[in-house]
């Protein structure tokens, strides 16, 4: 079997990878979707897709509202353009429009909260639970959204 080498950029050009050359590369998975606020938002709230494929913040005592999409990465406001991070790492320097307290507890997983568009680290007894991620640093949140599971 031959074995082929890739074609790469050198000093702006094409070329073939030089024999004996690896390919190194930071690999990070990060979804980010571009939709319209149809509520005001801030950085990090958590927001569901409504009918008219708008955003809106989510709830988990909300049936219809707990279908987490993902996290506003940036603030928004009412019928303006928002990007939405649906998987990835999150980064936020203050995490308190979003959790309540400017950094998250590193190691905790967070749920969808009762309150609209925000996050929680306490388990919800009634409603829907919503897995939306873990924490792995005081500003970094590893977003992988669960489907709601009712209570």
């Amino acid at each position: 079997m031959a074995i082929h080498r890739p074609v790469v950029l050198i000093a702006g050009k094409l070329a073939l990878l030089p024999t004996g050359d690896t390919l190194a590369a930071k690999v990070q998975e990060v979804d980010i979707v571009d939709m319209t606020a149809k509520d005001a938002l801030l950085a990090g709230m958590v927001v569901f897709c409504n009918a008219g494929f708008q955003v809106m913040k989510a709830k988990a005592d909300d049936d219809t509202k707990a279908n987490v999409l993902g996290l506003a990465v940036a603030a928004a406001a009412l019928d303006a353009s928002v990007q939405v991070q649906t998987d990835g790492v999150l980064e936020l320097a203050d995490w308190t429009d979003a959790a309540g307290a400017a950094a998250l507890v590193a190691g905790s997983d967070y749920f969808l909260d009762a309150s609209a568009g925000l996050l929680t680290a306490t388990i919800p007894a009634t409603g829907n639970l919503v897995y939306v991620g873990r924490a792995i640093a005081p500003q970094k949140l590893e977003v992988s959204v669960q489907r709601p599971i009712k209570l």
